[in-house]
Order: structure tokens, then C-alpha cells, then sequence
């Protein structure tokens, strides 16, 4: 699909994914919701077929809704976790947002597509191997906590654990610069001036 074709049918699903953020907000904000719903609309736009006669609209919903619920489900830990911790997975969900929507921006450009990817491998290779493989189950296997609690035999909580930390390394290698607290817009208006 042209990528410009891909972002504008992102962008026209998104009062979507905020209308199904909406039945499932409750313990967690609508904005949050929404950024979580976004990533199962630009999944289901990515798989989408046409030739099958479905709307788009109709094939976002149910991968917004499954997106939305298997965040949702991660989110119930059998064990109360701290307020901070909560807090510093909210901000690491939101960098993963960010990332996504920003690749998604640059994928136009073939040239910021090739060393954005080139980065992330450096920074992947650069995880300690356990590190690496719970960042591939979860994000290219697309599997949950639970599952890959079960397929590695580690915890849960643990699985957590090392997909938090891995993901805050990642980040520190992916934008110098950063700072905890700020979004990634703001570390870059930071640099640029």
C-alpha cells in the first residue's frame, strides 16, 4: 500500500478507535485507551484486504477492541504494583506510541525508513539475549505477557520486569537526549534549540 494511502487511513479511523476507547475506559484514561486502540488500527490497516468486500471500519473494530482488551488484561497483575511503577509503564506505552506513529510518518521516506530500522537493530543487538527475545515475542510475535511467561518459564511479573527494562534501554539509545518525564516531541524541540 502507498504510504501516503496507509496515513490517511489511519488518520480517518482514529474518531474509531476513540469511539471503542470509550466503552473500555474506566480504571484508565480515554486518551491512554485511544493510544493503545491506535495500534491495533494501524495493525488492522497493514492487514487489510478490500478484495474481501468488508469495510475497513468493520475489520478495525474487533483488532482495536482485542488490542484495547490485551492491554487491558496485562494491565491486571495478580500482585498491587506500586503507583510509580504504574506511572513509568504509562510513560514507556506512550514511547512505544510514539515510535510506532513516528515510523509510520517516515515510512514515505525510504532513506529514514532504512537507518530508522538500521538503529533499531543496533539497539536490539545491543539487549542481553533474554532482553531481545521478550522484545521479539511481545512485538513481532505479538503475544502477551502471560504467554511469553509461559513460553520462556519465567513469571510474569518478571517478563514485565525485562520488557520495561529493555525497553528503557532502547529508548536511551534510540534518542539521546531524553530525559525521563519527556515525551519524545519534547526531547526533540529540546535539540533543536
Amino acid at each position: 500500500m502507498n504510504p501516503a494511502a496507509r496515513r490517511e487511513l489511519i488518520e480517518r479511523h482514529l474518531p474509531l478507535v476513540r469511539s471503542v476507547a470509550r466503552r473500555y475506559a474506566g480504571e484508565e484514561s480515554v486518551e491512554e485507551l485511544v493510544q493503545v486502540g491506535a495500534i491495533g488500527l494501524i495493525k488492522a490497516v497493514d492487514n487489510y484486504d478490500a478484495a474481501r468486500g468488508v469495510a475497513l471500519g468493520a475489520y478495525a473494530a474487533p483488532a482495536i477492541a482485542g488490542e484495547i482488551r490485551h492491554h487491558l488484561r496485562d494491565r491486571c497483575d495478580p500482585v498491587r504494583v506500586p503507583r510509580r511503577l504504574h506511572a513509568d509503564g504509562v510513560r514507556v506505552r506512550a514511547v512505544e506510541l510514539e515510535s510506532l506513529t513516528e515510523t509510520a510518518r517516515h515510512a514515505a521516506d525510504p532513506v529514514a525508513e532504512t537507518q530508522d530500522r538500521l538503529a533499531i537493530w543496533a539497539a536490539l543487538r545491543s539487549l542481553h539475549p533474554r532482553e531481545r527475545e521478550v522484545v521479539r515475542l511481545r512485538y513481532m510475535e505479538d503475544l502477551s505477557q502471560a504467554q511469553i511467561a509461559a513460553r520462556t518459564g519465567l513469571s510474569q511479573v518478571h517478563v514485565s520486569r525485562t520488557l520495561r527494562h529493555a525497553l528503557a534501554r532502547l529508548a536511551d539509545q534510540l534518542r539521546p537526549g531524553w530525559t525521563e518525564g519527556q515525551t519524545p516531541a519534547v526531547a526533540r524541540e529540546a535539540r533543536a534549540t
